[in-house]
Order: C-alpha cells, then structure tokens, then sequence
C-alpha cells in the first residue's frame, strides 16, 4: 500500500510509538501498526485504537499511574 498522505513511502508493518496527550501529560505507547517508509505516518487497526483509548480512560481514572520519562520546561 502507498502512503495517503506523502504518496511515496511503502506502509509496512513496524512497532511505532503512538502519543496520547491528556491535558500536559503526553503518554507514550509502543504499539503493532502499519508505517509508512518515507514520512513514518502510522495507521492503527480499530483493535490497536480501542487499546489506545483504553489506556487514555485508565490514564484519565488513574487506574494505570507509569513512571514518568524526562522532564518539560517552560519559560514564559
């Protein structure tokens, strides 16, 4: 399949990092997706979205608390 958004790349199966921004926090999940070779737009089966939103409601109930990874600073 060719890419929809760049139209050169091969999408092809790869693990990707899918982002879930809730408010300031941005949770990082590795995921099975489909990729594209050249511009690395990802595309999700409806299973892997419904994980995803999954883990966003659990994030949201802090039902699931994972550590955190680096930090952000903002000057104003």
């Amino acid at each position: 399949m060719t890419c929809v958004i760049c139209k050169r790349g091969e999408v092809r199966a790869k693990k990707v990092e899918a982002e879930i921004k809730i408010g300031n926090d941005h949770l990082l999940v590795t995921v099975d997706a489909e990729a594209c070779t050249q511009c690395g737009e990802a595309y999700y089966s409806a299973d892997i979205m419904r994980r995803l939103e999954q883990v966003r409601e659990d994030f949201v109930r802090k039902a699931i608390t994972p550590p955190a990874v680096g930090r952000v600073y903002q000057l104003t």
